[in-house]
């Protein structure tokens, strides 16, 4: 029988009862030889030798009398011992068999070294430490370790802390997940915040957060792991300092490491994971109490509630309440969703520190909170995740002054999303405690632009509305205002007044609400904004719309953008100079308009090129190139050109001799104006219109009577003739009308029709007498390419006269044959008698038979050019009434008026026209003048010399 067995053998029968799964068998040995078998080498045999296999209920109770040593008959049964095993052996071969044996500790590895002696404990937490890496099989372990967990309480700790969560979480909360590979010896070696981010993995899932399963979680999973945390991972709440620290909030100052609780990766977690699933941390906060709400599992696992004193109680609840405060600091989504969680989680807070429930967010302009303890406020922030949770955080630290912050932060939020610019809280601490005073103005600004965008022409009362809000973004309400910086506590409040108010001003411009800016910053007498900033302002909008309109049409685009708010205000600027500027670039814009043009390259025209170009008036002359027949809108051009003048822009280059030497606005208009003319004069020519040319020559280019030096004897001195004789006497500016009066002349007096046709003899006249103009007033160095148009033009028309006095000679031949030829009745004639009508009759070509040009119809000589000049002057340049103040002042004038009465008659024996008197002062100046270039001494020295 098992009685004579030796301890040896006994230890080798009951491995091979293990081995065979028998535990009756087992259970009887150990009951008959607990001498041989005692409770801890009993356990190390099931530990190492029972298979996984074996359902933990069938031997649960052979431990529980091998443990208490309390051995019942029942539990055993009526077994019969196999004692074969063991029989034939001696007892030098038992023991060596034992050794080599290889029992397993009760203790597993993992088990903490200060944990306490306890068999039991041990044996059980090893034992399903390898049921579950052998099978798999986690359920089985409840079977294991629940009977026993009421009489140990390390035990039960273990069980709730470690195998209460995975088995919650597998086959409870999350059946139809697929379960992660985390086993049971696994778990117990993660650390605090690895356990927490695997627990808690789950509910950030789409289906964990539908159903709204995070507190629900955090109760049945972290809590029970929190409460039977080991030893090993216990610190206490805080130290005996911690009344120091936060007297000086500066932890690292007082020299003091802080302590961390089981619950602060919980705390950690909550926060980091606002970041991206902010709608599962607010249903954390809102379903879950906090540290001391857990769910054990209930009196059936013989655990109660953690116990928790009051200073622990109050200091977990402050943290728990920091959290939900850095919690919604740290959420990053901007949507609207966001911003009611946020409140939510205000709200919960406001319940746990006792506070009155905030406002709802739907809200008008007027309604908006007060932040009523500004510069309380630090400068700059950190606002990291850590810093967050420190406990002395100047705004997480759960105060009523930081729950006023928290609502005013929100509320902020709100705020910037209904004015189109969506922000999370937590931009709005950024925007608040680190963006620069440009930064907030760039957001001022976009959140504006949206407005404008969104609403297309808001109206006065949306304005108004939005405008109140961005008062309040400003200061928050509080009304406080750095004297010195113009600045305030607001998230905008890095932004002068001033600034804000003219971007406002810009908005209000933009969107069309003139009568709007009008009332608030013109006729308001708060002196927000000057007169001279509300004039900047709007003629920078001005140009703004101006410069981006791609047509020149003011009834269109920018261009109506831009007279529509020149209009609006200019009754507030009756004297300002730059609207009256403005307002002229806008008409001549508009002019323009009506005119097709297109710039280098096939750039369509736009207003801003005229803005942009060093010489606008230039693009006259694309104009007059670009579109046929625009040279006859000649008075349309120059009114277009004065407009450029009297918007202030800039006209030619300093080179320009046109307008450099002109220095008042008549003279710089007038000087445009010739020009303009004398573009019209080439475009005109290009087009084969001599006579329009010819006209605007004459009418508008030739210089008047004052411009033209005169001798003592009534001879025209050229210009060329006074500034090589002396210094020029005219001004810079009737230099240029000369420069431009020559050239005109020139250019037309040598014009060549593209026709093959032969020019009419009034043409050669026209010619001739432009030429002859030229002359008179262009510098020396053109005189001979002048003197060679007007010769070649003088040969044409001596060659033209010689034809038609051919052609006439030719037809009065014809005519005297017929009369000589024919009779005529009653015409008694004596043979070699010339007929009384023919002999009677004058002969036109006398003059020319006599080989004596007479009148008009000779070839024109040098002199008669002169009277030609002296012609076209007389009807332009040389008016004899009127216009010149002194005789003394002007020859011409002195010389003829000496000879006229007051009734327009001359007197003496010879009477002699006006027309004629000025043909030879004119002629006589010619004479002078060509003289000189040929070398020669004028007539009127000669005669001087010859007196003397």
């Amino acid at each position: 029988m098992a009685e004579g067995l030796s301890p040896a053998k006994c230890t080798l029968l009951a491995i091979h009862n293990a081995s065979a799964a028998d535990v009756k068998a087992l259970h009887s040995l150990s009951a008959l030889r607990h001498d041989a078998l005692p409770p801890e080498l009993l356990l190390r045999v099931l530990l190492t030798y029972l298979p996984e296999s074996v359902e933990p209920r069938e031997y649960t109770a052979l431990v529980d009398q091998v443990i208490s040593g309390a051995y019942r008959d029942d539990d055993r049964g009526d077994v019969h011992l196999d004692l074969a095993p063991v029989k034939d052996l001696d007892e030098e071969q038992a023991r060596k068999r034992v050794k080599k044996a290889k029992l397993l500790p009760l203790k597993a590895h993992s088990t903490p070294p200060d944990s306490t002696d306890d068999i039991a404990t041990d044996f059980l937490r090893h034992r399903a430490l390898r049921l579950d890496s052998e099978t798999g099989l986690l359920n089985l372990v409840p079977q294991l370790v629940e009977p026993f967990l009421p009489h140990h309480e390390n035990l039960a700790s273990w069980y709730i802390g470690y195998v209460l969560p995975l088995l919650r979480l597998q086959f409870e909360y999350y059946p139809h997940t697929p379960p992660r590979p985390m086993t049971l010896a696994r778990f117990e070696e993660l650390d605090a915040q690895e356990v927490v981010d695997f627990l808690l993995s789950h509910s950030l899932t789409v289906e964990a957060d539908q159903h709204n399963e995070i507190g629900r979680d955090i109760r049945g999973l972290v809590g029970p792991w929190a409460y039977g945390h080991t030893g090993r991972k216990r610190r206490k709440l805080s130290s005996p300092h911690d009344s120091s620290i936060e007297d000086t909030g500066d932890a690292s100052a007082a020299g003091v490491e802080q302590s961390e609780h089981v619950w602060d990766p919980v705390f950690q977690w909550m926060v980091l994971q606002s970041h991206t699933h902010f709608p599962t941390i607010t249903r954390a906060v809102e379903a879950w109490d906090g540290p001391d709400d857990v769910d054990l599992g209930g009196s059936t696992l013989g655990a109660k509630p953690p116990h928790l004193d009051a200073d622990d109680q109050r200091k977990l609840r402050t943290r728990y309440v920091q959290t939900a405060f850095a919690a919604c600091y740290v959420v990053e989504d901007d949507t609207i969703d966001t911003i009611r969680r946020a409140h939510s989680v205000m709200s919960r807070i406001a319940v746990l520190l006792d506070l009155a429930a905030p406002d709802d967010l739907d809200f008008s302009a007027d309604a908006l909170p007060k932040y009523t303890s500004p510069g309380s406020l630090p400068h700059s922030l950190d606002l990291a995740q850590e810093a967050l949770l420190h406990p002395s955080h100047p705004i997480t630290t759960p105060t009523p002054e930081n729950y006023l912050l928290l609502q005013t932060v929100i509320y902020s939020a709100h705020v910037l999303s209904s004015l189109n610019y969506p922000i999370s809280p937590k931009g709005v601490l950024q925007l608040r405690f680190q963006a620069t005073s440009e930064e907030q103005t760039a957001v001022l600004q976009s959140l504006l632009r949206s407005l404008s965008k969104t609403g297309g022409r808001r109206d006065e009362a949306l304005w108004t509305a939005d405008r109140k809000m961005v008062l309040w973004l400003w200061d928050w309400g509080a009304g406080g205002t750095d004297k010195q910086t113009n600045t305030s506590e607001g998230v905008l409040g890095r932004i002068s007044r001033q600034d804000l108010e003219e971007t406002l001003l810009k908005s209000f411009i933009d969107t069309g609400c003139y009568v709007l800016a009008a009332d608030l910053y013109l006729k308001s007498s708060d002196g927000i904004l000057s007169h001279a900033d509300v004039e900047q302002i709007v003629l920078a909008k001005t140009m703004e719309a101006y410069d981006g309109a791609t047509n020149g049409n003011r009834t269109r685009g920018g261009m109506k953008k831009a007279n529509d708010i020149i209009s609006a205000f200019r009754s507030y600027f009756p004297r300002s100079s730059a609207f009256r500027e403005a307002l002229a670039l806008i008409t001549a814009t508009h002019a323009l308009s009506f005119y097709s043009l297109t710039l280098q390259h096939g750039i369509p025209f736009q207003p801003v090129s005229i803005r942009v170009s060093h010489d606008p008036v230039a693009l006259l002359e694309k104009v007059l190139d670009q579109n046929e027949g625009s040279y006859t809108k000649l008075d349309d051009l120059i009114g277009i050109a004065r407009n450029f003048i009297t918007a202030g822009l800039s006209q030619a280059n300093d080179s320009d001799r046109l307008i450099s030497g002109a220095r008042d606005a008549d003279a710089v208009a007038k000087a445009v104006e010739r020009r303009v003319t004398f573009m019209a004069v080439e475009a005109a020519l290009h087009e084969n219109d001599f006579e329009t040319a010819y006209s605007y020559i004459v009418n508008r280019l030739t210089p008047s009577s004052a411009d033209i030096k005169v001798s003592s004897d009534g001879a025209v001195e050229p210009k060329h003739a006074r500034n090589a004789s002396k210094g020029s006497s005219r001004s810079q500016a009737v230099e240029a009308e000369d420069d431009t009066s020559w050239r005109a002349a020139f250019l037309a007096g040598r014009f060549r029709p593209a026709t093959s046709s032969s020019p009419s003899l009034r043409r050669l006249e026209q010619r001739t007498e432009l030429l002859s103009l030229a002359l008179l007033l262009a510098p020396v160095s053109a005189l001979t390419e002048i003197l060679a148009a007007w010769r070649r033009c003088e040969e044409e028309m001596t060659s033209l006269q010689l034809a038609q006095q051919q052609a006439e000679e030719h037809l009065d031949d014809r005519a005297d044959k017929r009369l000589s030829s024919s009779s005529i009745p009653g015409n008694f004639t004596i043979q070699g008698e010339q007929p009384a009508l023919l002999y009677n009759q004058k002969r036109r070509e006398m003059g020319r038979m006599s080989g004596k040009p007479s009148g008009n119809e000779a070839p024109v000589s040098m002199f008669d050019l002169t009277r030609s000049a002296a012609h076209a002057l007389s009807k332009n340049a040389f008016p004899l009434r009127g216009g010149v103040s002194s005789a003394a002042d002007d020859p011409l004038e002195s010389s003829v008026e000496s000879l006229v009465h007051d009734n327009g008659t001359l007197e003496g024996e010879k009477r002699v026209r006006k027309r004629d008197m000025v043909t030879n002062v004119v002629s006589g100046g010619l004479a002078s003048g060509l003289g000189w270039v040929l070398g020669a001494t004028p007539v009127h020295q000669h005669t001087r010399e010859d007196q003397t």
